[in-house]
C-alpha cells in the first residue's frame, strides 16, 4: 500500500511542479510582452520627440535665415544712405570752396587793379600766395572730411559684424544650453553606471563649451561697445576738422 501512495504522491508532486513552471513561464511572457509594448512606446515618443526637434530646428534656420536676410538689406540700406550723406557733403563742400575761391579771387582782382597803381608789385604776388593758401585750407578741410566719413563708415561695419557675431554667439549659447539640459535629464535618467557616465562626460563638454561661448560674447560684446564709441567720436569730427582722432 505505501509504495503505490508513494507514486501517487510523486505524481502529484510533477504535476504541481509542472503548473509551476508553465505559470511561470506564462508570468515570463507576460512580463516579455509588457517590456516589449513599454519599449515600443519609448521608441515612439522618441520618434516623435526627435521629429518635433527636427522641426524646431528647421523653423529656428528659416527663422535665422530671415533675419539675416534683414539685416543684410537693412545693412545695405545704411550703406546706401551714408553714401548719399557723403555725396551730399563733398557736394557742399567743393561748392562752397568753389564759391569762396571765386569771391576770394574776386576780390583780390579788385584790390589789385586798386593799388596797382600805388603800390609795389610784390602785394601782387602776397595776394596769389593768399589765394593760393585759401584754396589749400579749402581742400585740407573736403580731405579731412573725407577721412573722417570713411572711418566712420569703417567703424560702423566693424559694429556691425560684432552684433552678427554675438547674435550667432548668442544663438550657439541658447544650443548648448539645451544640450546641457538634455544631458542632465539623462544623467538623473540613466540605469546603469555606463550611461550614467557618458552623461557626466556629455555634461562636462557642454559646461566647457558654454563657459567657452560666453567668454567669447562678453569679450565680443566689449569690442561692439569700443566701436560705437568711436563711432560717436567719428560722428563730432565729421562736423569739426579740427578734430584729433
Amino acid at each position: 500500500m505505501a509504495e503505490p501512495e508513494n507514486r501517487e504522491n510523486s505524481v502529484l508532486f510533477s504535476l504541481r511542479e509542472l503548473r509551476q513552471i508553465e505559470q511561470e513561464r506564462v508570468t515570463e511572457e507576460e512580463e516579455a510582452k509588457r517590456r516589449a509594448e513599454e519599449e515600443r512606446a519609448h521608441a515612439v515618443m522618441e520618434a516623435e520627440r526627435r521629429q518635433r526637434e527636427a522641426e524646431e530646428a528647421r523653423l529656428l534656420a528659416l527663422q535665422e535665415e530671415e533675419r539675416r536676410r534683414q539685416e543684410e538689406y537693412e545693412r545695405q540700406q545704411r550703406e546706401e544712405e551714408l553714401r548719399l550723406q557723403e555725396a551730399e557733403a563733398r557736394a557742399r563742400v567743393e561748392a562752397q570752396a568753389a564759391l569762396e575761391q571765386q569771391r576770394l579771387v574776386q576780390e583780390m582782382e579788385l584790390r589789385r587793379q586798386e593799388v596797382a597803381k600805388k603800390r609795389p608789385t610784390w602785394l601782387i604776388a602776397v595776394a596769389a600766395l593768399l589765394i593760393f593758401a585759401v584754396g589749400g585750407l579749402g581742400y585740407k578741410y573736403y580731405t579731412d572730411q573725407q577721412a573722417a566719413a570713411a572711418e566712420r563708415e569703417r567703424l560702423q561695419r566693424e559694429k556691425e559684424e560684432a552684433e552678427k557675431r554675438i547674435a550667432a554667439l548668442e544663438k550657439d549659447i541658447s544650443s548648448t544650453q539645451n544640450a546641457l539640459l538634455e544631458a542632465e535629464r539623462q544623467a538623473k535618467e540613466a540605469k546603469t553606471d555606463a550611461e550614467r557616465a557618458a552623461a557626466q562626460k556629455k555634461i562636462a563638454r557642454q559646461k566647457a563649451k558654454l563657459s567657452e561661448l560666453r567668454a567669447r560674447e562678453r569679450k565680443t560684446r566689449k569690442s561692439g561697445k569700443k566701436s560705437k564709441k568711436r563711432i560717436n567720436l567719428s560722428d563730432d569730427c565729421l562736423n569739426d576738422p579740427l578734430c584729433k582722432q
